[in-house]
């Protein structure tokens, strides 16, 4: 008779592996390949695991990719939050903008830009669970970004006239552009040019309390 190594993992056992890390890798081949373009083997060949056990751990190719999604726009979220509490108004807005071009460059010659709007955005007319997932995003940077100047009015920086929405909006359109100009291959100082436009509107239409 065989004995068994007691030490050896059971057969059939699950591997285990960090989400993060699996998530990040699944990130980057949606990213080079476009939702539609990437394959199951092209994941298991990027996150190193089987696709029983991708399917096992996430379910579907588009479940994975939601998941995948998910976990970059959290790290998103926090970018926003630490740059959003930046005290003074205009202070702020610039750590918005110096974090989206640093983000949006990051990790490419010539740019990433936004795993989002890279994939995601391309895929909202076709599938209803994508494009709701990216409103939702959305949405939230709206809100995230009146919430901050609704807190510059009340505290006295700007005019009660001025509009939080649409201020938000000026903001939320510049990081936008900024990471499809990236993903463009605009250079670091065209980039921020633009944000500095962005910002001198904002001046404009927010004048400071006198």
């Amino acid at each position: 008779m065989v004995q068994k190594n007691a030490d050896a993992p059971a057969r059939g056992r699950p591997r285990k592996f960090d989400t993060d890390d699996v998530l990040a890798r699944a990130r980057d081949t949606f990213w080079r390949y476009g939702y539609a373009g990437t394959s199951m083997d092209q994941l298991a060949a990027a996150t190193g695991l089987h696709k029983p056990s991708l399917y096992g751990a996430f379910g579907d190719k588009k479940q994975l990719y939601l998941a995948a999604l998910d976990n970059y726009l959290a790290d998103i979220r926090v970018d926003f939050a630490e740059a959003l509490a930046v005290p003074g108004l205009f202070d702020s807005l610039d750590a918005v903008i110096e974090m989206s071009i640093d983000r949006f460059l990051r990790g490419a010659e010539n740019g990433q830009g936004c795993f989002m709007m890279s994939t995601a955005i391309p895929e909202c007319g076709e599938d209803p669970e994508i494009a709701r997932a990216v409103r939702e995003a959305m949405d939230m940077l709206d809100r995230a970004m009146a919430r901050r100047f609704q807190k510059a009015m009340e505290g006295g920086e700007i005019a009660d006239a001025a509009d939080p929405a649409a201020l938000g909006s000026i903001m939320v359109a510049a990081h936008y552009d900024i990471a499809g100009r990236a993903r463009a291959g605009y250079a670091l100082a065209e980039l921020r040019a633009l944000g500095d436009r962005a910002l001198e509107l904002v001046r404009v239409l927010a004048p400071t309390r006198n």
